[in-house]
């Protein structure tokens, strides 16, 4: 099953696509190698993530959209981006340096602090690095192999399709970028090269990897079955957590002390523990939950598809509504420094004040 945020990309896709049709034969460019158009309204624009690069705001969306921020939402630029891929989503480790990911397998870097922004990797690349690694692991008699060479061969049959739904890095040269069927990518010199982490994995199924969060040496993947990974920094490796739930998580969250998870119909589940044990939240919200953040002093907000967003107490136990202006489909959230909080989605930016 695919995420709230990919299904909702590719129904907004064909829609466009209707209202604007192409001559395949004579107008198709590879969206891998187009540009974005320039955006009007960019406040009103179709976003799919939102963060904070040092005082900065960042949100990327649909077509290749990268909007930037320096006044806490009042107003937004349009950054350049080289292509017209959708973008998922977005992380800065440092005020400077940032990542975006997407469909076709696109990852974009920026290093000024998301004003410009260079394509590092893409599906296409993934294509060819993956069926080499696999094919030495092969060739060198690894039976294991077998698995993931149909897996890659399957995922990239027709072209650079598969997506990355998140990307997270713990410092400048340091990164992970996951995404659907069990795509799990690499990086220790700041995304200059990419490579295989889909054996470092206990997910023989495949399954999509939706959203990536860490917090010093804690890391963890949210995924479908109610399955969550967790990195063992020793054997740099991920183990596979099961929360007890059957649906899918769409987005996660780790602090220090707390660690949440959030999906369809409004669940949430917590671990205090590391992911040892968990519990179910009542988020009061029966629609699936895009994003989930925490707070400097505990709680944490959650999203949900209807325009609501909630906010917990300190020991993340119980749920109240916010107030959000004009809510829309929201699909990521972050927390600005005045008591207020950005979301963004399919219609654009709305502020949430935070009680």
């Amino acid at each position: 099953m695919a995420t709230v945020r990919y299904m909702f990309v590719l129904v907004a896709a064909l829609v466009t696509g209707l209202s604007n049709p192409v001559n395949a034969q004579t107008d198709f460019t590879d969206p891998l190698e187009r540009p974005a158009s320039s955006v009007g309204n960019l406040a009103g624009a179709h976003l799919n993530s939102v963060t904070t690069a040092g005082e900065r705001l960042i949100a990327v969306g649909a077509r290749g959209l990268i909007i930037v921020s320096d006044n806490a939402g009042a107003s937004w630029t349009q950054a350049s981006s080289p292509v017209s891929s959708d973008l998922l989503g977005v992380h800065f480790p440092t005020a400077k340096q940032g990542w975006a990911v997407g469909h076709d397998g696109v990852i974009l870097h920026s290093s000024d602090g998301g004003s410009h922004w260079v394509k590092q990797f893409d599906g296409v690349a993934a294509s060819k690095m993956l069926t080499e690694h696999f094919d030495k692991w092969a060739a060198a008699g690894d039976e294991s192999a077998v698995s993931f060479q149909e897996g890659v061969k399957l995922n990239y049959q027709d072209g650079p399709e598969q997506a990355l739904m998140g990307v997270w890095f713990s410092d400048e040269n340091n990164g992970l970028a996951v995404g659907t069927f069990g795509t799990l990518l690499a990086t220790h010199d700041g995304g200059k090269t990419w490579e295989s982490w889909m054996e470092r994995s206990d997910n023989p199924e495949f399954l999509h990897y939706m959203a990536i969060s860490g917090s010093g040496e804690q890391v963890y993947i949210a995924s479908e079955r109610g399955v969550v990974f967790k990195l063992d920094p020793r054997a740099q490796r991920f183990e596979r957590l099961e929360t007890g739930y059957t649906g899918s998580f769409f987005s996660i969250k780790v602090t220090p002390t707390t660690l949440v998870a959030a999906g369809l119909r409004g669940t949430a589940f917590k671990s205090m523990d590391g992911g040892t044990t968990w519990q179910p939240l009542p988020t009061g919200i029966n629609v699936a939950l895009s994003d989930v953040q925490s707070l400097p002093d505990g709680r944490f907000l959650l999203a949900g598809v209807n325009g609501k967003v909630v906010i917990s107490d300190i020991s993340v136990s119980s749920f109240k509504p916010l107030t959000v202006s004009r809510p829309g489909r929201f699909t990521s959230l972050t927390e600005l420094k005045n008591g207020k909080a950005i979301s963004v989605g399919f219609s654009g930016v709305r502020e949430v004040t935070v009680q």
